[in-house]
């Protein structure tokens, strides 16, 4: 049988999410059942800055009145559209668009904490570290801050140690590496097949950077380095989680897995089997991010690898003095108390948000330029929306879209299409459209090709085409023939904001932080 103070010292491995923007039912069985000790947020649990940091008081207290420590609350606050929490100052520029801009990482990573644990959010699942050596990689992309170490290392470090003065409990992710695959984990098992000397060299640099520098968490991703361990994913290998990180690279700190609901784990393994494998491992931390039934199966699995000996009393002692440790030092023996004027104050502050902006601003960069500045008379613009960004003074709650943006900053007309839909509609939309000059933003076209049809429309009327990638600069490829071509590096209210700035002042000082 499993003791209270054992099933107590597992939950403390367990970081849960749960679906709504308030402490649910799912909250109270998963704290009552298997005394849960963790929790990560996500976009669906995040309506504005008071009901936010109203959450994270109750979801403190529950826990804390459970396990005795405070939880640790984390989300994946990297920027961009990788941005969680969105209001005000919160929404600050991703990766990409940070080295892009040449921002301040240090202050933008110190302001990223002091708005993120003024609402209770005391862990932030970034930065990223990895290096995206494949143009291709459908999950990470513009997420890392580019394609060589010295760049992801230089930026990736500086928000650490920024998060850090912060407060918050930053966590490098995805270790040691999720940069040089061409398949996504959250769908598929991704493989690794560069030598070990490239590995060490590439994508485990910008790790070890980091644990030298004082990182106290990590996030593992669910990748097989087959040079490394043929046999087995980061999450699950020991040869990675104890060896490499632990021995070689001295980290002591807590190691958190990406989430073992993702199909790279769950339909390889069983989330259950996963979860014992894991800690096997090495990892201290499981984080299940959706459904109580996979906490149910990955906290029964261990319940049952203990009964079996399988896992040891002492391999779990072992992670929760490192998880008690870092919760000490970052203030979690004690429950979270909202103060919501002080929270509210910090992300509206204007000069805190102009600063933010300003890096967005900077990082706009022309790809392909014209002979002569291509003037906006009798514009079209046309655009699919973001995926979810709303802008804070939208009151319609629609999603944000820079071909309405654009009209009503220049006039002119405006298309709004499906991003991944071209049909009949579609084009005669396009076609119907008629002006002098043609601005078309795009979303990550190389993953959602369609858009390029909207493209080859729009060349066929013999007018200027000005080119925006709204996402990944690798999307040139497909519109190297534009009159001009602009990247912003993402698609959200202050990305729309810079490229209608940067094309009203035909002012362009981004640098482009990948080869191509």
């Amino acid at each position: 049988m499993i003791d209270l103070e054992l099933k107590k010292r597992v939950g403390q491995m367990i970081m849960a999410g749960f679906p709504t923007s308030a402490p649910d039912e799912q909250v109270t069985r998963l704290t009552e059942d298997f005394l849960v000790g963790n929790f990560v947020l996500f976009k669906r649990n995040f309506v504005n800055s008071n009901q936010t940091g109203k959450m994270c008081e109750g979801l403190s207290r529950i826990a804390f009145e459970k396990t005795g420590l405070a939880p640790i609350i984390s989300t994946d606050q990297e920027g961009g559209s990788t941005c969680r929490c969105s209001e005000g100052a919160a929404l600050i520029p991703g990766a990409m668009c940070v080295s892009a801009g040449q921002g301040d990482g240090k202050w933008l990573g110190e302001s990223c904490a002091r708005i993120l644990t003024s609402l209770g959010v005391n862990t932030d699942l970034a930065p990223v570290l990895d290096v995206n050596s494949d143009p291709m990689n459908p999950i990470i992309g513009v997420r890392s801050f580019g394609d060589k170490v010295e760049t992801v290392a230089k930026y990736g470090l500086d928000e650490l140690c920024g998060m850090q003065k912060g407060g918050l409990l930053a966590t490098i992710k995805h270790y040691p590496g999720h940069g040089n695959v061409n398949s996504d984990s959250h769908l598929t098992l991704p493989h690794n097949d560069a030598p070990a000397s490239e590995l060490y060299s590439v994508d485990f640099e910008p790790f070890r950077r980091a644990i030298a520098s004082g990182a106290d968490a990590l996030m593992t991703c669910h990748v097989v380095f087959k040079s490394i361990d043929p046999d087995n994913p980061a999450t699950l290998s020991k040869r990675i989680m104890t060896g490499l990180l632990r021995e070689e690279m001295g980290f002591d700190g807590i190691a958190m897995t990406d989430c073992i609901e993702m199909n790279a784990i769950k339909e390889t393994y069983g989330m259950g089997e996963g979860a014992v494998r894991a800690i096997e491992a090495g990892c201290d931390m499981l984080c299940v991010s959706h459904t109580y039934e996979a906490v149910k199966q990955a906290a029964e699995a261990v319940y049952a690898a203990l009964e079996s000996g399988r896992l040891t009393r002492e391999r779990i002692d072992l992670s929760y003095e490192r998880i008690l440790r870092v919760k000490r030092k970052y203030g979690l023996d004690k429950p979270f108390v909202f103060d919501a004027q002080a929270a509210k104050q910090l992300v509206t502050e204007p000069e805190r948000i102009k600063k933010t902006r300003a890096i967005n601003r900077a990082a706009i960069t022309r790809m392909v330029g014209p002979k002569s500045k291509i003037a906006l008379s009798n514009p079209v613009f046309l655009s699919p929306f973001a995926l979810s960004m709303t802008r804070d003074d939208n009151p319609d709650n629609e999603p944000d879209c820079l071909a309405r943006e654009a009209q009503k900053r220049f006039g002119g007309e405006k298309v709004i299409f499906p991003l991944g839909e071209y049909n009949e509609e579609v084009a005669r939309q396009v076609d119907a459209a008629q002006g002098d000059v043609y601005v078309l933003g795009v979303y990550n076209a190389r993953f959602r090709p369609t858009q390029c049809e909207v493209y080859k429309q729009l060349k066929q009327k013999n007018k200027p085409v000005i080119v925006v990638l709204m996402g990944a600069p690798y999307d040139i490829m497909y519109f190297r023939d534009a009159d001009e071509v602009l990247c912003a590096y993402e698609y959200t209210s202050a990305s729309i904001d810079a490229v209608l700035d940067a094309l009203s002042e035909d002012s362009y000082s981004g640098v482009l932080p990948v080869r191509l």
